[in-house]
């Protein structure tokens, strides 16, 4: 064991692009002559969806809606993977992998926390790292003996990485001393065989060196270099090339457009080949047969078509290159379920191919993004037969108005009613338009909820199968039974309280389950509502809001104005009203005072024109409502009538909003002082486009795709390209 000796580190050059594969300092990469023959991640990214392609970002460092980032990747596939350098729309040929495995990181700057001939050693050493980011194990054979080195982090600066090493320094063993290392590197002359380069990569190992074995892409095709070095700045290459001199070998600057730094990192009992990215080249991973890679960090689904990783803007990027009626096939089933009519699946299929095939170059280095942002997309884990029917019945048939691709954005569920573009994210197109939606659909199998009042005067729901219903009253079933603030069982919010066996419930309204058509959300309180509101939006609040209220809706009865202590509530476009208020379904709600209102005459038109009656249970159990507040008395246990309703009471209006009652000087009428907020809606998503539940509705009531499709989008052809 070495614990005494400071890594040397290696150096910059003119690199602009490079694979550095780290493992195996003696699993060589040999070229092959294997081309992928799909457009370049150079060329406008519309060009591979052209050649029946599409490129999706699975992780990306992008200026809007990226699908997220990561610092390393795993790939495997059930057969062996190549490694293709592409420059440009150029291949510059292939290399094997060695196995259907392999790792991919940034050659960026990183701790080197241990090296160390003691793997358990090295294994502690990189759990403690991985507390608090990526952390991987190389293995380096030395002068006949096997080191293990640690490696945490992925740092696009020198500083950054000196500043994490600061905080790590704990974490190693006593003696070593940690060091940053980074992308500059001495080249130690190319080679013509594997044998060459690991000779000399042995060489300078022994001379305790880092030394690599290096994929480079040239102009003139893949190259076989050694390189020495993996220092933090330029300055650390002149005694490193020192050394590289004095055993012989041509030392000299990095010249590639890209390169791929070999190693063998250890997982587990296994070894993997780990390549750090570098420079402007990108690296094809695809198997040597027709089968899927899965990607781990992506929850471990299997992809089909071929992987492309990169740098981009100086981050690890992964992009999946798939035939673009295979990436429908899963698209279809992510968005979707599989046992709904041919029809309604057809339907998807034509507006998801239109609308991939008109987002362009949208998301820079990809046409989509995996998530829902652009199209919810699993690779194969959604593939199912009938959805495959679906694609292949509706192959190249698209969406066009006046010979141009329409952007078929579609929604999820429209709550009855399709939304106008400029009651959502403004502007204006004429082939959307509000049309009545059949989204109740949705609503199947949901089972009713009761929403009682308790012994305590408290209000929530039950689920009809945990009482019994006799009139207005529900007996409970069992003891400990949950009652929940709104019609779902939800593991993370606290039940407004457990009731016994026994116990007698009055019913003030059955509803359906929350689902996908109707649903409830809160009650919130008035504290949380104003942070969220100072939090993600521009209102200026003074104090704790008080009230609440949609003042302005658009076409379809979606909230475009809402007012908080009579002040607008400032959103950059109304569909942010949905993240601004705690993330809603959609923005076809009303506001309910008070948390915990009837919301059956909510439901029922969506449109808050619920009455200003008072809901009271009568001797019979029965509920009955009264609009004219003012005729209301208090009668006492005694039959003394007053005139005055005392400031204890508590009063259930005609929502069903249970708040305490207090009688003005002047009328002697209820006053509601609201301390929290409910939230009733319809639908779920934006609204715009086809309704995806709507679809499903209509192939119910006998209507073809074609139908479907033009119902929803007006003043549109469906064409076969």
């Amino acid at each position: 064991m070495n614990n005494n000796r400071n890594v040397i580190r290696s150096v910059a050059s003119v690199l602009t692009g490079a694979l550095l594969l780290c493992g195996d300092p003696y699993a060589l990469i040999q070229p092959a002559n294997v081309a992928y023959a799909a457009a370049s991640n150079d060329a406008r990214p519309e060009q591979a969806a052209l050649q029946n392609h599409i490129r999706v970002a699975l992780f990306a460092n992008l200026s809007k809606g990226s699908p997220g980032q990561t610092s390393l990747l795993s790939l495997a596939s059930t057969a062996s993977l190549q490694l293709e350098a592409r420059i440009g729309a150029s291949s510059k040929g292939s290399v094997d992998v060695d196995g259907g495995q392999a790792r991919f990181s940034a050659d960026d700057y990183k701790v080197k926390l241990l090296e160390t001939d003691d793997l358990t050693e090295a294994q502690s050493v990189m759990k403690k790292a991985q507390s608090l980011g990526p952390a991987y194990i190389t293995q380096i054979p030395r002068r006949g003996t096997t080191f293990f080195a640690v490696y945490a982090g992925s740092y696009t600066t020198s500083k950054s990485a000196s500043q994490a090493m600061d905080k790590m320094r704990g974490m190693t063993v006593k003696g070593y001393e940690p060091s940053v290392v980074g992308p500059h590197y001495v080249q130690a002359g190319t080679y013509g065989s594997q044998d060459e380069a690991k000779n000399v990569q042995q060489s300078l190992l022994d001379a305790d060196l880092d030394a690599y074995v290096v994929t480079l892409a040239t102009d003139s095709g893949v190259r076989t270099a050694v390189w020495a070095g993996q220092a933090a700045s330029d300055a650390q290459l002149s005694g490193i090339q020192s050394v590289v001199s004095s055993k012989g070998y041509a030392a000299g600057a990095v010249q590639a457009q890209g390169a791929a730094v070999h190693s063998m990192e250890s997982t587990g009992n296994a070894l993997t080949p780990h390549y750090r990215v570098y420079g402007s080249a990108k690296w094809i991973v695809k198997p040597k047969t027709t089968t899927t890679i899965k990607v781990s960090e992506r929850s471990g689904r299997a992809y089909r078509g071929v992987m492309e990783v990169s740098l981009y803007k100086d981050k690890l990027a992964l992009v999946n290159e798939v035939p673009l009626e295979e990436y429908l096939i899963s698209v279809v089933g992510g968005e979707v379920y599989s046992s709904w009519p041919m029809d309604a699946l057809k339907a998807q299929a034509v507006a998801a191919r239109t609308f991939a095939l008109y987002q362009g170059d949208k998301f820079e280095i990809a046409n989509v993004v995996d998530t829902t942002l652009s199209q919810a997309y699993f690779g194969v884990e959604k593939e199912h037969p009938d959805i495959k029917r679906a694609v292949e019945e509706t192959a190249g048939e698209v969406l066009m108005q006046n010979g141009k691709l329409i952007e078929a954005i579609f929604n999820s569920n429209a709550g009855g009613k399709t939304a106008d573009p400029m009651e959502v994210w403004g502007g204006s197109y004429d082939y959307f338009q509000v049309v009545d939606s059949p989204d109740d659909v949705a609503e199947a199998g949901s089972k009713s909820w009761y929403r009682v009042s308790l012994p305590d005067g408290k209000t929530g729901y039950v689920r009809e199968d945990v009482v019994s219903l006799s009139g207005q009253t529900a007996t409970v079933l069992e003891n400990g039974t949950n009652v929940r603030p709104t019609p779902a069982i939800q593991t993370d919010v606290q039940p407004v309280g457990k009731v016994d066996k026994g116990t007698k419930l009055t019913v003030l309204e059955t509803i359906k389950e929350n689902n996908e058509m109707n649903w409830v959300r809160g009650p919130y309180t008035a504290e949380q509502i104003t942070s969220w509101l100072k939090d993600r939006t521009e209102t200026t609040l003074s104090g704790t809001i008080k009230t609440l209220a949609v003042t302005e809706r658009g076409p379809s009865g979606r909230a475009v104005k809402i007012e908080a202590n009579g002040k607008p509530v400032a959103v950059s476009y109304p569909d942010n009203f949905r993240y601004a208020f705690g993330g809603l379904p959609s923005t076809l709600f009303d506001i309910v005072p008070g948390g915990s209102g009837v919301v059956s005459d909510v439901l029922s038109n969506g449109s808050g024109t619920g009455t200003s009656s008072i809901s009271i249970v009568g001797a019979d159990g029965k509920l009955q409502s009264v609009k004219d507040t003012s005729q209301l008395r208090v009668v006492s246990g005694s039959s003394k009538t007053s005139g005055k309703l005392p400031s204890s009471m508590v009063a259930v209006n005609g929502k069903g909003t249970t708040s305490k009652v207090s009688p003005t000087k002047e009328e002697q009428k209820p006053v509601v002082e609201a301390t929290s907020f409910l939230f009733v809606g319809k639908g779920n998503g934006h609204g715009i486009g086809m309704s995806q539940w709507g679809a499903k509705g209509l192939a119910d009531q006998g209507y073809d795709y074609k139908a479907i499709l033009q119902y929803y989008y007006k003043n549109v052809e469906l064409v076969k390209r």
